[in-house]
């Protein structure tokens, strides 16, 4: 019996050092030194309202690959920019990183796009992100990290299949044209 309840406090230390060992990020860049602004396509006027969404990706040295971050434990899923005169900034509170602990450094990628282009980062046409590192992660006793400066985020677009065909569709009438 003492040795089972030995085990079951082991087992629930264990457990809680695993939730405290967490990174975290203060995810909004309103409270950053600068304040540094997502704009919107034209470069001058900051994202702003529900048609943008901006989410985080921290790479997992384990997989090498971005992964998503929790809040609460709950897989984060973005959030909307703000508006008026905060325009272009956005505060996603602070999100967990499971994957790494406090302290470590971390590889991050913070990624906006317009959800009237598409839903999903993946399936939007307007988006952008911007990649940078952060020395240490915020945890445990300590307050979050807030993330880098988001300098040179930049917009793309994908172009819609239509779009292709009309290039070729344009592309082929220059060269007939060019032939008479």
């Amino acid at each position: 019996m003492n040795k089972a309840l030995l085990f079951a406090g082991f087992v629930g230390v264990f457990a809680a050092a695993s939730v405290l060992a967490q990174g975290a990020i203060d995810f909004s860049n309103i409270k950053t030194a600068g304040r540094p602004r997502i704009f919107d396509r034209d470069g001058t006027t900051g994202i702003a309202g529900a048609n943008f969404l901006v989410d985080i990706l921290v790479r997992n040295p384990a997989t090498g690959n971005y992964e998503g971050v929790t809040k609460a434990g709950i897989a984060y899923t973005g959030v909307a920019p703000l508006t008026g005169a905060n325009a272009g900034l956005f505060s996603g509170g602070v999100l967990e990183v499971p994957f790494l602990i406090p302290g470590a450094s971390a590889d991050v990628m913070v990624r906006a796009w317009d959800v009237t282009s598409g839903a999903t980062y993946a399936s939007a046409g307007w988006k952008g992100e911007v990649s940078f590192s952060i020395a240490a992660l915020g945890g445990a006793g300590s307050p979050p990290t807030l993330p880098a400066v988001l300098a040179n985020f930049s917009w793309f677009v994908v172009p819609e299949p239509s779009s292709y065909a009309l290039a070729a569709l344009g592309l082929g009438g220059l060269l007939l044209f060019r032939r008479k």
